[in-house]
């Protein structure tokens, strides 16, 4: 069963994010405008937890989760096509975006075959690889979280992504990717921080499913008041309201997830359960809902537009009107694309006999 008010915070959050690749103005306003975090980690907390939702559901009749794996390859072929399509496009019409893909243009072969194991992901072409591999990763974990009776097993469970965003902190990704030619960019998020937001949104939602009934709520509740003033405190900090020094990069570090980014982050997360406990339908927006459900193709379409967009000469892109009407133009074309998707429901009156 879908919750919808997470179908339309899923989709909210696609509108952040394609509003904030499109730039100033209207990312100025957008961009981290909550605390020290960006709609990125909501997004992958959301994946997380409504996966482990969907993977309870569904765990009965396909224990080994093999959807989980059907749905990244359908994300992998997403990104592959929508790779080579930008690579040739850049190549042969938008030449003001073909620096971002130098590594195949100059490796072909060798850079192609990294490009298909996803080692090799040009800029704005990183997130579904992370996607990808999240859900190769939960194929396996998420059976166990299922099977967990206990909140001390999942606890167990989530030690082990705990302990690899604690490596990513102190350079494991640059040591893993020191064995790889030095001219394959290899994405700005890092994978071994980031996987740490998705598992613990699964993590969450497995220990909310073993709670005992009411208690989950009751805990969430008693804590709402001083989750508040922590978001609070954090948001106002971070915009400089408050005559604080800012934290340096390695405890808001965006590509590696730091330690004060993901606890800001998790507090508002959980005063948004708060809220979508206690007022279901307040977060509930049909438009976003209908993004929020379709979220692959949509983000996927909003990766084109916005290379359609940086390759647009810059008396448009950085002068109004083109640069506040075109990015909301897109919304709208991204929800008709949503809608667009929806099954269809036939009205039609079956003939009699029939």
């Amino acid at each position: 069963m879908r919750i919808r008010a997470l179908d339309s915070i899923r989709g909210l959050l696609l509108l952040i994010m394609t509003l904030d690749h499109f730039g100033k103005p209207i990312s100025y306003y957008l961009y981290q405008c909550f605390g020290f975090f960006s709609a990125a980690e909501g997004f992958f907390f959301l994946s997380g937890f409504v996966g482990m939702l969907a993977a309870t559901s569904k765990g009965v009749k396909d224990p080994k989760q093999t959807w989980m794996r059907s749905r990244a390859f359908k994300t992998w072929r997403y990104h592959m096509v929508t790779l080579v399509v930008l690579c040739v496009a850049a190549w042969c019409f938008m030449p003001r975006v073909t620096h971002f893909f130098d590594s195949l243009y100059a490796h072909p072969v060798v850079g192609g075959v990294y490009s298909l194991v996803l080692v090799n992901t040009p800029e704005w072409l990183d997130v579904l690889p992370l996607y990808v591999i999240f859900l190769l990763a939960g194929s396996f974990v998420f059976p166990l979280f299922v099977k967990a009776a206990r909140k001390r097993t999942v606890l167990l469970l989530w030690l082990p992504s705990f302990c690899v965003w604690v490596a990513a902190q102190f350079g494991f990704r640059d040591a893993c990717n020191s064995i790889f030619p030095a001219w394959i960019y290899h994405g700005f998020f890092d994978p071994f921080g980031w996987q740490f937001v998705y598992f613990s949104g699964a993590a969450t939602a497995s220990w909310w499913r073993i709670a005992k009934p009411g208690k989950a709520g009751e805990v969430v509740r008693s804590l709402t008041p001083a989750l508040v003033v922590v978001a609070v405190f954090c948001f106002l900090w971070s915009h400089q309201f408050i005559p604080l020094g800012l934290p340096s990069e390695f405890f808001v570090s965006k590509d590696h997830v730091g330690p004060l980014r993901f606890a800001n982050f998790f507090t508002f997360m959980l005063v948004i359960c708060w809220i979508v406990r206690r007022f279901p339908d307040l977060l509930d927006f049909r438009m976003t809902n209908t993004m929020g459900r379709h979220s692959l193709d949509v983000y996927t379409a909003q990766i084109v537009l916005v290379y359609i967009w940086m390759a647009l000469p810059g008396s448009i892109r950085y002068h109004g009107p083109w640069n506040v009407l075109v990015p909301l133009v897109s919304c709208v074309l991204l929800w008709a694309l949503a809608k667009f998707r929806e099954p269809r429901v036939s009205t039609r009156e079956p003939r009699a006999g029939k």
